[in-house]
């Protein structure tokens, strides 16, 4: 027998088997599983009723709300694609975006209502406009989403899946290319990823996940799924607040999360941080960005809780590696165990992963020699929106190519040591760096630019940009950044700009961007 591998079997069970238990909280809502399964019923009838495509792409633009744990399941039960949209992006951003996808429905929290109300006069294929926690007050507005989902039959339904490799949601991500690609990504691929997590982090129904962590990024987005599998209760935080989020831990007995370094660096530095009872926590995925063993072993101390390492990407959807400790390594020091900890980690189960050389061959367990991360399994995206080059170069010989540089020790945990691709990973956010010099580009002023990551004590890593003005070019730093803003979300301008004369070379006119982060570092 063969049974479409879908989400809408996963909340079925939690539905079944914990109908009366509190599975969402966002501040004053409080909703069981039945009451999620009944939204979720609601959801697909409501997206029935604006008679879009079969296919049809409905965006959503929120904060970590109970809308996206409804949306995320009552999704599933249609025939149509999820679209989460980044709350931090810039007006063209959204209308690149939105039009690329060719959405259909658009459903935003009040907060954006500004930004939507600029742009909709260009967004080419939206037929509705959807409303949360506002009115309706604009004439281009076709509703709000309570009213759209409160109208709509509660009658249950089964899933309308019949191909488990049907596109379900699709995230789009920063790429080299300068403009974001849409990654399809599927109910096999989502479900199978729910099991393998399941799995490698223990998951029970015991669990009570803390979603901190933006739910338009599947770093924390793929908990939705497998929390929900086992049972466990999803406590929604709308934006990070460092103290909001601690009071949030000890009220609601929050058992586990995801964060990037950012966010457990403003944890640790809350000044009252020990007034908070943090007993529950147990443990924290640390992910987007790497951590130093040293600051690992300060976040366990001062949180009491374990630090566990996540490493995926959203075309993997994201779970690729886990940092766990293999049982036959716990009688090693303290300090040695937290090295494995830090490292990127294991593979996880139903993934294949193999760090190969330029040949294609795996490289030696060695933990010097450097290769690529590829990887095969259910949880691979089935390609880029659109992007059928694109797709093929990234999936090759039946294996998926990250990008992504490491090393294998003779225990088999992997370790990041560079990215191939010159993004920018700050405070758990990807940056194109192609994107910024696009940016930079428009700029009359500007004859070259190149960016690079620079370190950051907050956030990691930050955008810096070196430029060569053109010869009568007199625009400043802080103009050339107010010019940015007007085209980038502000997260993406560079903190830094550097002008020099001219930019290393290579003999065919490439711009040497080793060298200028040898310059950068020296500097």
């Amino acid at each position: 027998m063969q049974v479409p591998m879908t989400p809408n079997r996963i909340l079925k069970r939690a539905g079944k088997l914990y109908s009366n238990k509190t599975a969402v909280v966002d501040g004053n809502v409080r909703m069981t599983y039945a009451e999620v399964q009944k939204r979720a019923w609601q959801v697909y009838h409501a997206i029935g009723k604006t008679s879009i495509a079969p296919g049809g792409r409905v965006a959503l633009l929120d904060y970590n709300t109970y809308r996206y744990f409804e949306m995320y399941f009552g999704m599933a039960l249609t025939n149509q694609v999820l679209l989460p949209l980044n709350i931090r992006l810039s007006p063209s951003e959204y209308t690149y975006i939105l039009n690329n996808a060719e959405a259909e429905i658009l459903i935003f929290h009040a907060d954006f209502k500004p930004v939507i109300e600029k742009i909709r006069t260009d967004l080419k294929t939206i037929r509705h406009f959807y409303v949360a926690e506002g009115d309706a007050d604009a004439d281009w507005i076709t509703g709000t989403y309570e009213a759209l989902v409160e109208n709509a039959s509660a009658d249950p339904v089964a899933s309308k899946t019949e191909d488990e490799n049907d596109i379900l949601n699709l995230y789009y991500t920063s790429g080299t290319t300068g403009n974001p690609k849409g990654v399809m990504l599927t109910h096999r691929n989502i479900y199978a990823n729910a099991m393998t997590t399941i799995i490698a982090f223990k998951l029970a129904d015991s669990t009570v996940w803390h979603h901190i962590a933006p739910l338009f990024h599947l770093a924390d987005a793929f908990f939705i799924w497998s929390v929900t599998y086992q049972g466990g209760r999803h406590i929604m935080q709308r934006q990070f607040e460092p103290g909001n989020v601690l009071k949030t831990i000890q009220t609601e007995g929050v058992t586990a999360a995801m964060m990037v370094p950012t966010m457990i660096n403003f944890l640790l530095n809350v000044p009252d941080l020990d007034s908070y009872d943090l007993s529950s926590l147990q443990w924290i995925m640390v992910g987007g960005a790497p951590m130093s063993p040293a600051n690992a072993q300060r976040m366990m101390a001062r949180l009491g809780c374990q630090y566990i390492s996540g490493y995926g990407l959203t075309e993997t959807c994201p779970l690729l590696t886990v940092g766990n400790i293999k049982d036959t390594l716990l009688h090693l020091p303290e300090e040695q165990q937290v090295k494995y900890l830090t490292r990127t980690g294991l593979e996880v189960p139903g993934v294949d992963l193999k760090v190969v050389d330029t040949d294609g061959h795996e490289v030696p367990w060695d933990g010097q020699s450097v290769g690529e991360i590829i990887v095969r399994g259910d949880n691979v995206m089935k390609g880029y929106w659109n992007l059928p080059e694109e797709t093929d170069k990234a999936i090759r010989n039946g294996y998926f190519f990250t990008g992504d540089l490491a090393t294998v020790d003779d225990e088999g945990y992997v370790l990041i040591v560079d990215r191939a691709k010159d993004i920018i990973i700050s405070g758990g956010e990807n940056i194109s760096s192609v994107e910024i010099e696009n940016a930079i580009y428009m700029h009359p002023d500007v004859l070259e630019c190149a960016v690079i990551a620079m370190p950051d004590e907050q956030w990691g890593e930050v955008p810096k940009a070196i430029v060569v003005l053109k010869p009568d070019g007199t625009v400043t730093e802080q103009a050339l950044k107010d010019f940015c803003r007007e085209n980038l979300a502000r997260f993406k301008v560079p903190k830094t700009i550097e002008f020099m004369k001219e930019l290393p070379k290579t003999g065919s006119g490439k711009i040497l961007k080793t060298e200028l982060r040898k310059l950068s570092s020296q500097s």
